[in-house]
Protein backbone atom coordinates (compact mmCIF):
# COMPACT_ATOMS: atom_id res chain seq x y z
CA UNK A 1 0.00 0.00 0.00
CA UNK A 2 1.44 3.50 -1.02
CA UNK A 3 2.72 5.83 1.45
CA UNK A 4 0.08 8.00 0.28
CA UNK A 5 -2.58 5.98 1.41
CA UNK A 6 -1.82 5.79 5.06
CA UNK A 7 -0.39 9.90 4.83
CA UNK A 8 -3.62 11.98 3.81
CA UNK A 9 -3.08 14.56 5.60
CA UNK A 10 -2.97 15.73 2.36
CA UNK A 11 -7.01 14.76 2.08
CA UNK A 12 -7.94 17.55 3.72
CA UNK A 13 -8.07 19.09 0.30
CA UNK A 14 -9.32 15.92 -1.48
CA UNK A 15 -12.81 15.86 -2.63
CA UNK A 16 -16.02 17.55 -4.15
CA UNK A 17 -17.14 20.89 -3.83
CA UNK A 18 -19.96 21.10 -1.87
CA UNK A 19 -21.93 24.39 -2.14
CA UNK A 20 -24.36 24.01 0.58
CA UNK A 21 -25.46 26.56 3.12
CA UNK A 22 -23.05 28.56 1.71
CA UNK A 23 -20.05 26.96 2.77
CA UNK A 24 -17.82 26.30 0.19
CA UNK A 25 -15.45 23.09 1.31
CA UNK A 26 -13.51 20.25 -0.89
CA UNK A 27 -14.22 17.64 0.76
CA UNK A 28 -12.67 13.62 1.21
CA UNK A 29 -13.55 11.30 -1.77
CA UNK A 30 -15.22 8.06 0.11
CA UNK A 31 -13.01 6.09 -2.18
CA UNK A 32 -10.03 7.15 -1.16
CA UNK A 33 -8.42 6.61 2.55
CA UNK A 34 -5.81 9.37 2.45
CA UNK A 35 -6.56 10.19 6.10
CA UNK A 36 -3.28 11.16 8.60
CA UNK A 37 -4.70 9.41 11.20
CA UNK A 38 -4.01 6.14 8.97
CA UNK A 39 -0.22 6.50 9.84
CA UNK A 40 -1.09 6.19 13.66
CA UNK A 41 -3.62 3.18 13.06
CA UNK A 42 -0.63 1.63 10.78
CA UNK A 43 1.17 1.60 13.66
CA UNK A 44 -1.39 1.27 16.71
CA UNK A 45 -0.84 -2.72 16.61
CA UNK A 46 2.86 -2.34 17.64
CA UNK A 47 3.92 -1.61 20.88
CA UNK A 48 4.99 2.61 21.49
CA UNK A 49 5.25 2.96 18.02
CA UNK A 50 2.45 5.08 17.75
CA UNK A 51 3.37 7.38 20.78
CA UNK A 52 6.35 7.84 19.28
CA UNK A 53 4.92 8.30 15.77
CA UNK A 54 2.78 11.43 17.27
CA UNK A 55 5.77 12.59 19.39
CA UNK A 56 7.54 13.21 16.13
CA UNK A 57 5.02 14.94 14.27
CA UNK A 58 4.63 17.52 17.65
CA UNK A 59 8.41 18.33 17.19
CA UNK A 60 10.80 19.72 14.33
CA UNK A 61 13.27 17.29 13.02
CA UNK A 62 15.83 19.21 15.10
CA UNK A 63 14.31 19.44 18.45
CA UNK A 64 13.87 15.66 18.47
CA UNK A 65 16.55 14.29 19.74
CA UNK A 66 15.67 12.75 23.30
CA UNK A 67 12.21 12.91 23.23
CA UNK A 68 10.18 11.15 25.31
CA UNK A 69 6.63 9.84 24.38
CA UNK A 70 6.63 9.98 28.70
CA UNK A 71 6.59 13.34 28.38
CA UNK A 72 3.12 13.64 25.99
CA UNK A 73 0.16 15.05 27.19
CA UNK A 74 -3.15 13.33 27.54
CA UNK A 75 -4.10 14.58 24.47
CA UNK A 76 -1.96 11.86 22.37
CA UNK A 77 -4.60 10.50 21.59
CA UNK A 78 -5.96 12.48 19.06
CA UNK A 79 -3.18 11.35 16.17
CA UNK A 80 -3.96 14.26 14.11
CA UNK A 81 -2.78 16.59 16.04
CA UNK A 82 0.70 16.37 15.44
CA UNK A 83 1.86 18.66 12.47
CA UNK A 84 0.17 21.73 14.30
CA UNK A 85 2.34 22.33 17.05
CA UNK A 86 5.26 23.32 15.39
CA UNK A 87 3.78 25.03 12.92
CA UNK A 88 2.06 27.35 16.39
CA UNK A 89 5.43 27.38 17.64
CA UNK A 90 6.72 29.04 14.79
CA UNK A 91 4.08 31.45 14.49
CA UNK A 92 4.64 32.11 18.12
CA UNK A 93 8.06 33.44 17.17
CA UNK A 94 7.09 34.96 14.95
CA UNK A 95 4.54 37.37 16.64
CA UNK A 96 7.73 38.07 18.77
CA UNK A 97 9.63 39.87 16.30
CA UNK A 98 6.99 40.52 14.02
CA UNK A 99 3.67 40.94 15.41
CA UNK A 100 2.13 43.56 13.32
CA UNK A 101 2.46 41.17 10.25
CA UNK A 102 2.93 37.65 12.08
CA UNK A 103 -0.45 37.63 13.49
CA UNK A 104 -1.82 36.95 9.86
CA UNK A 105 -0.32 33.89 10.01
CA UNK A 106 -3.03 32.39 12.23
CA UNK A 107 -4.94 31.62 9.23
CA UNK A 108 -2.67 28.84 8.31
CA UNK A 109 -2.86 27.28 11.80
CA UNK A 110 -6.45 28.08 12.19
CA UNK A 111 -7.02 25.87 8.90
CA UNK A 112 -5.43 23.13 9.61
CA UNK A 113 -6.78 22.94 13.16
CA UNK A 114 -10.33 23.81 11.96
CA UNK A 115 -9.95 20.45 9.47
CA UNK A 116 -8.15 18.23 11.85
CA UNK A 117 -11.38 18.96 14.42
CA UNK A 118 -13.93 17.91 11.86
CA UNK A 119 -15.47 14.25 11.62
CA UNK A 120 -14.80 14.13 8.01
CA UNK A 121 -11.76 15.90 5.80
CA UNK A 122 -12.44 19.04 4.21
CA UNK A 123 -10.45 21.94 3.38
CA UNK A 124 -12.51 25.11 3.64
CA UNK A 125 -12.09 27.25 0.09
CA UNK A 126 -12.68 30.72 2.11
CA UNK A 127 -10.06 30.21 4.64
CA UNK A 128 -7.78 29.16 1.63
CA UNK A 129 -8.76 32.70 -0.37
CA UNK A 130 -7.37 34.09 3.22
CA UNK A 131 -4.00 32.02 3.46
CA UNK A 132 -3.18 33.62 -0.18
CA UNK A 133 -4.09 36.74 1.07
CA UNK A 134 -2.33 36.64 3.57
CA UNK A 135 0.89 35.30 2.00
CA UNK A 136 0.28 38.29 -0.72
CA UNK A 137 -0.02 40.88 2.21
CA UNK A 138 3.08 39.35 3.34
CA UNK A 139 4.80 40.81 0.07
CA UNK A 140 3.28 43.62 0.33
CA UNK A 141 4.32 44.26 4.14
CA UNK A 142 7.99 43.21 3.10
CA UNK A 143 8.12 44.40 0.00
CA UNK A 144 11.32 41.85 -0.12
CA UNK A 145 13.39 45.07 1.23
CA UNK A 146 16.18 42.45 1.56
CA UNK A 147 17.91 44.79 3.82
CA UNK A 148 14.96 44.70 6.28
CA UNK A 149 14.81 41.08 5.92
CA UNK A 150 18.54 40.60 6.43
CA UNK A 151 18.08 42.51 9.57
CA UNK A 152 15.89 39.80 11.13
CA UNK A 153 17.95 36.70 12.42
CA UNK A 154 14.33 34.84 12.52
CA UNK A 155 14.37 31.31 10.79
CA UNK A 156 11.56 32.32 8.74
CA UNK A 157 13.10 35.71 7.52
CA UNK A 158 16.17 34.03 6.34
CA UNK A 159 14.29 30.96 4.57
CA UNK A 160 12.29 33.46 2.75
CA UNK A 161 14.86 36.24 1.83
CA UNK A 162 16.88 32.96 0.49
CA UNK A 163 14.47 31.54 -1.08
CA UNK A 164 13.09 34.44 -2.95
CA UNK A 165 16.77 35.56 -4.04
CA UNK A 166 17.30 32.03 -5.08
CA UNK A 167 13.97 31.90 -7.64
CA UNK A 168 14.92 35.29 -9.12
CA UNK A 169 18.17 33.78 -9.44
CA UNK A 170 20.60 35.47 -6.92
CA UNK A 171 21.82 37.79 -9.34
CA UNK A 172 24.75 39.08 -9.10
CA UNK A 173 27.33 41.19 -11.07
CA UNK A 174 31.37 40.29 -11.71
CA UNK A 175 34.22 41.95 -13.30
CA UNK A 176 35.33 40.23 -16.26
CA UNK A 177 37.76 41.21 -18.96
CA UNK A 178 36.88 43.13 -22.44
CA UNK A 179 36.58 40.85 -25.29
CA UNK A 180 39.76 42.49 -26.62
CA UNK A 181 41.62 40.92 -23.41
CA UNK A 182 42.63 44.44 -22.55
CA UNK A 183 41.30 47.89 -21.69
CA UNK A 184 38.37 48.35 -19.56
CA UNK A 185 36.54 45.32 -17.97
CA UNK A 186 33.19 44.16 -18.90
CA UNK A 187 30.52 43.63 -16.30
CA UNK A 188 29.05 39.68 -16.58
CA UNK A 189 25.80 38.35 -15.02
CA UNK A 190 26.06 35.16 -12.58
CA UNK A 191 23.05 33.50 -11.77
CA UNK A 192 22.15 30.81 -9.48
CA UNK A 193 20.95 27.72 -10.27
CA UNK A 194 17.25 28.81 -9.06
CA UNK A 195 15.36 27.93 -5.63
CA UNK A 196 16.21 24.05 -4.94
CA UNK A 197 13.66 22.69 -2.05
CA UNK A 198 14.95 20.52 0.31
CA UNK A 199 13.74 17.31 -1.80
CA UNK A 200 16.01 19.15 -4.55
CA UNK A 201 13.22 20.13 -6.77
CA UNK A 202 14.10 23.58 -8.90
CA UNK A 203 12.07 26.51 -9.25
CA UNK A 204 13.25 29.65 -11.12
CA UNK A 205 12.14 32.92 -12.33
CA UNK A 206 10.72 32.54 -16.29
CA UNK A 207 12.40 36.17 -17.45
CA UNK A 208 16.01 34.82 -16.06
CA UNK A 209 18.19 33.25 -19.13
CA UNK A 210 19.77 29.84 -18.57
CA UNK A 211 23.63 30.15 -19.46
CA UNK A 212 25.07 26.61 -20.47
CA UNK A 213 28.76 26.01 -21.26
CA UNK A 214 29.31 23.55 -24.59
CA UNK A 215 33.07 23.73 -24.25
CA UNK A 216 35.55 25.28 -22.40
CA UNK A 217 35.54 29.07 -23.86
CA UNK A 218 32.07 28.28 -25.82
CA UNK A 219 28.81 28.83 -24.48
CA UNK A 220 24.82 28.51 -25.22
CA UNK A 221 22.49 30.82 -23.89
CA UNK A 222 18.98 29.86 -23.54
CA UNK A 223 16.20 32.96 -23.85
CA UNK A 224 14.14 33.49 -20.91
CA UNK A 225 10.33 32.09 -21.21
CA UNK A 226 7.51 34.60 -21.33
CA UNK A 227 6.79 35.82 -18.28
CA UNK A 228 3.36 34.70 -17.19
CA UNK A 229 1.01 35.83 -13.86
CA UNK A 230 -0.71 32.81 -13.47
CA UNK A 231 3.01 31.06 -13.09
CA UNK A 232 4.82 33.69 -11.07
CA UNK A 233 2.12 34.25 -8.43
CA UNK A 234 2.17 30.72 -8.09
CA UNK A 235 5.86 30.30 -7.46
CA UNK A 236 5.65 33.26 -5.14
CA UNK A 237 2.55 31.57 -3.22
CA UNK A 238 5.08 28.15 -3.32
CA UNK A 239 8.47 30.35 -2.09
CA UNK A 240 6.40 31.31 0.93
CA UNK A 241 4.92 28.32 1.87
CA UNK A 242 7.77 26.31 1.27
CA UNK A 243 9.87 28.42 3.58
CA UNK A 244 6.93 28.94 6.00
CA UNK A 245 6.99 24.75 6.42
CA UNK A 246 10.43 24.36 6.39
CA UNK A 247 11.10 26.77 9.15
CA UNK A 248 8.54 24.82 11.11
CA UNK A 249 9.31 21.26 10.19
CA UNK A 250 12.49 21.44 9.13
CA UNK A 251 13.12 17.96 8.05
CA UNK A 252 16.31 17.50 6.43
CA UNK A 253 17.44 18.90 2.94
CA UNK A 254 19.27 17.51 0.63
CA UNK A 255 23.01 18.43 -1.06
CA UNK A 256 22.28 22.10 -3.05
CA UNK A 257 19.04 22.60 -1.71
CA UNK A 258 18.93 26.40 -0.43
CA UNK A 259 18.22 26.10 2.89
CA UNK A 260 21.91 24.68 2.90
CA UNK A 261 23.16 28.07 1.20
CA UNK A 262 21.89 30.10 4.05
CA UNK A 263 24.81 32.05 6.23
CA UNK A 264 22.99 32.22 9.46
CA UNK A 265 23.83 35.57 11.90
CA UNK A 266 22.58 33.25 14.94
CA UNK A 267 24.55 30.32 15.96
CA UNK A 268 22.04 27.27 16.46
CA UNK A 269 19.75 27.64 13.85
CA UNK A 270 21.80 25.83 10.64
CA UNK A 271 19.40 24.08 8.56
CA UNK A 272 19.47 20.51 9.35
CA UNK A 273 21.47 18.57 6.21
CA UNK A 274 20.76 14.61 5.28
CA UNK A 275 23.36 12.64 6.05
CA UNK A 276 24.19 10.08 3.62
CA UNK A 277 26.09 8.08 5.79
CA UNK A 278 24.35 7.88 8.99
CA UNK A 279 20.50 8.76 7.30
CA UNK A 280 18.08 9.25 9.98
CA UNK A 281 15.72 7.27 7.20
CA UNK A 282 16.74 5.05 4.24
CA UNK A 283 17.58 6.68 1.09
CA UNK A 284 14.50 4.42 -0.42
CA UNK A 285 12.35 5.76 2.44
CA UNK A 286 13.46 9.25 1.18
CA UNK A 287 12.27 8.50 -2.08
CA UNK A 288 9.17 7.12 -1.10
CA UNK A 289 8.53 10.04 1.00
CA UNK A 290 9.31 12.29 -1.83
CA UNK A 291 7.54 10.64 -4.54
CA UNK A 292 3.98 10.26 -2.23
CA UNK A 293 3.98 14.36 -1.12
CA UNK A 294 4.40 14.91 -4.93
CA UNK A 295 1.54 12.68 -5.79
CA UNK A 296 -0.61 14.27 -3.04
CA UNK A 297 0.29 17.83 -4.45
CA UNK A 298 -0.83 16.67 -8.03
CA UNK A 299 -3.92 15.51 -6.59
CA UNK A 300 -4.71 18.52 -4.75
CA UNK A 301 -3.55 20.71 -6.73
CA UNK A 302 -5.99 19.51 -9.79
CA UNK A 303 -9.16 18.99 -7.28
CA UNK A 304 -8.76 22.15 -6.02
CA UNK A 305 -8.37 23.43 -9.27
CA UNK A 306 -11.82 22.02 -10.53
CA UNK A 307 -13.47 23.35 -7.33
CA UNK A 308 -12.18 27.04 -8.42
CA UNK A 309 -12.64 26.62 -11.85
CA UNK A 310 -16.21 25.08 -11.79
CA UNK A 311 -19.68 26.14 -12.30
CA UNK A 312 -20.76 27.01 -8.47
CA UNK A 313 -20.77 30.54 -6.73
CA UNK A 314 -18.00 29.83 -5.06
CA UNK A 315 -16.02 29.49 -8.45
CA UNK A 316 -13.47 32.39 -9.57
CA UNK A 317 -13.30 33.85 -13.02
CA UNK A 318 -9.55 35.10 -12.34
CA UNK A 319 -6.97 32.58 -13.97
CA UNK A 320 -4.13 34.03 -11.85
CA UNK A 321 -6.15 34.00 -8.73
CA UNK A 322 -7.13 30.45 -9.72
CA UNK A 323 -3.39 29.01 -10.44
CA UNK A 324 -2.38 30.75 -7.01
CA UNK A 325 -5.15 28.71 -4.91
CA UNK A 326 -4.39 25.41 -6.18
CA UNK A 327 -0.69 25.96 -5.69
CA UNK A 328 -1.55 26.91 -2.47
CA UNK A 329 -3.08 23.99 -1.55
CA UNK A 330 -0.93 21.71 -3.21
CA UNK A 331 1.76 22.80 -1.54
CA UNK A 332 0.26 22.48 1.80
CA UNK A 333 -0.47 19.42 1.37
CA UNK A 334 3.09 18.03 0.15
CA UNK A 335 4.84 19.61 3.16
CA UNK A 336 2.09 17.81 5.44
CA UNK A 337 3.33 14.70 3.25
CA UNK A 338 6.35 15.47 3.96
CA UNK A 339 6.25 16.20 7.36
CA UNK A 340 3.91 12.81 8.27
CA UNK A 341 5.89 10.84 6.12
CA UNK A 342 9.23 11.54 7.33
CA UNK A 343 8.14 10.69 10.80
CA UNK A 344 6.85 7.49 10.23
CA UNK A 345 9.96 6.03 9.01
CA UNK A 346 11.57 7.62 11.50
CA UNK A 347 9.35 5.60 13.54
CA UNK A 348 9.80 2.40 12.09
CA UNK A 349 13.78 2.71 10.85
CA UNK A 350 15.30 1.14 13.83
CA UNK A 351 17.71 -1.77 12.96
CA UNK A 352 15.06 -4.24 14.45
CA UNK A 353 12.06 -3.06 12.54
CA UNK A 354 13.38 -2.15 9.47
CA UNK A 355 13.42 -6.12 8.31
CA UNK A 356 10.09 -5.80 6.36
CA UNK A 357 11.63 -2.86 4.39
CA UNK A 358 10.27 -0.34 2.40
CA UNK A 359 6.66 -1.63 0.53
CA UNK A 360 4.99 0.09 -2.06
Amino acid sequence: MSLIRWCSVALLFLGFLSTSCGVSVVNLRDNLDLNQASFHDKLAAKQGLADEFLTCTRQAYDERSGASTAASSPNDQHPAEGHVTPIHALIKRAKEGRPSHAESLQVIEDTLADWQGTSYRRLDLGKLRKIVDVIKQWHIHLDFDEDALAEDASRLAQLLLAYNKAYFGDIQYVTGPSTTGKGIRAAAKVTSSGFVDRLGNVWMFPGLSVEATKEPGKSLVFKSTQVDSQQISADLTRVFLEAFFDAAFREPAVHNATALQIQWKTAGLAYPAFDAEHPPIPLEALARVTRDALRAEAAVTSEVGKAVRGGSIFSTQNETYAATLETAAGVIAKKLVEHGGFCYFQTIQQPERMKEGVKE
